[in-house]
């Protein structure tokens, strides 16, 4: 009885859970289906496009001349290393050489003794006397001889040596070489005082009194104080710019600031050194900057030594388009509005790149063209922009 009992139990707990079930289902449907039938609908909107506003700058056509820059140092003009040409003791020193001091041109620098070389130059001048006085005796000589020639009447020409032209000769030939003699002796005591060359800076002294000099021994350094040089490098680009005769004899302008002051200077393109620096790509220009020259007085000229911006003009081009620098993209590319209010791409021949404009080649735009100038994340080639006072108009 207990195991029928059982039995009972599970099947009628069975049926009551698949009733259970059948209910759920059904009510789930029911709730399903009233939120259908109940839901709120979504209003369709349409999607707002969105164009990219630009700033634009006019191109316009300008007569332009290119402004080459250039930096280098300035050095002097001449430099000249003094030497001695002869052997002694120092017996005197210029209280003005000393480094940094400028010496007119004639002043003693130094002197050395030239005793010995006085001595020499009265041993040449003895030897003149010396060689007269025989050149005389054998003058005297040959006219008695050729008077006893003539006495005896033997006819025919005396010999050469009998009328003593040889001893003659060599009398002659003796007073030339005591004459050198002393023109050389001259020389050496001249070159025992040593002057200036010119109106000059001293740069080094290698010498003091007392001290033992000989031939070649350094005594000073001394440079240039009325002219000076400034080296420019120039690169090729700026070369081409530069008019027929290469910039030689053109104006450049100098500059540099001087305890806080901008001084200011003329000099003149003299030349161009060599051919072109392999590792720079580069020619050097050499200027020249003269005391004359000079418009600061402050400054007649500039300090050796001194770094200085050059610039001086170049050959005209013509008719370019002179552009805002941040205009160019890169690789040589600018951003065009057409009429249509469309991006356009293009590629530009670019001349010259200065510091604020880019040139551009009268062939690669047309007077009137929008160039952009704002930038765009993303810019394809036919997208669609507007004008930034447009839109902020609207």
């Amino acid at each position: 009885m207990s195991e029928e009992n059982g039995v009972e139990e599970k099947a009628d707990n069975t049926i009551l859970m698949v009733i259970l079930s059948l209910l759920f289902l059904f009510g789930g449907a029911f709730i399903m289906k009233s939120l259908m039938e109940t839901k709120p609908e979504a209003k369709k909107v349409a999607a707002e496009s969105w164009v990219p506003s630009v700033q634009v700058i006019i191109a316009e056509l300008v007569d332009y001349t290119p402004l080459i820059r250039a930096e280098g140092s300035v050095t002097p003009s001449t430099k000249t290393m003094l030497i001695s040409e002869v052997t002694g003791a120092v017996t005197y020193i210029s209280p003005e050489l000393e480094k940094g001091n400028v010496i007119s041109e004639g002043e003693i620098l130094m002197k050395v003794d030239d005793a010995d070389y006085l001595t020499q130059l009265t041993s040449a001048k003895s030897s003149l006397a010396d060689a007269e006085l025989l050149l005389a005796q054998e003058e005297a000589k040959a006219t008695q001889a050729e008077r006893e020639w003539s006495k005896l009447g033997r006819g025919g020409v005396a010999s050469e040596l009998m009328l003593r032209k040889p001893q003659i000769k060599s009398a002659k030939a003796k007073i030339v070489a005591a004459q050198a003699m002393i023109t050389k002796g001259e020389r050496d005591v001249n070159k025992t005082t040593i002057r200036a060359p010119y109106t000059c800076m001293v740069d080094h002294k290698f010498i003091d009194v007392g001290a033992f000099v000989s031939s070649m021994s350094q005594i000073a350094e001394v440079s240039s104080v009325d002219q000076y040089e400034i080296r420019l490098p120039l690169n090729l680009n700026e070369l081409g710019l530069l008019a027929e005769n290469v910039g030689v004899g053109s104006e450049v302008m100098l500059e540099s600031n001087i305890g806080g002051k901008v001084y200011q200077w003329k000099g003149k393109a003299e030349r161009l050194e060599g051919g072109v620096d392999s590792a720079t790509f580069s020619r050097i220009m050499v200027v020249t900057v003269a005391r004359d020259e000079a418009q600061d007085k402050g400054y007649e000229l500039p300090p050796v030594g001194l770094f200085l911006k050059a610039s001086f003009m170049g050959s005209p081009m013509g008719e370019v388009f002179s552009l805002p620098r941040e205009v160019l993209r890169e690789g040589d590319t600018l951003w065009m509005l057409n009429e249509e209010g469309v991006l356009k791409i293009i590629k530009a021949q670019v001349l010259r790149v200065e510091r604020d404009v880019v040139i551009i080649s009268a062939k690669s735009l047309r007077a009137g063209d929008r160039i952009i100038n704002s930038p765009i994340a993303v810019p394809v080639d036919g997208m669609q922009l507007e004008l930034e006072l447009e839109k902020e108009s609207e």
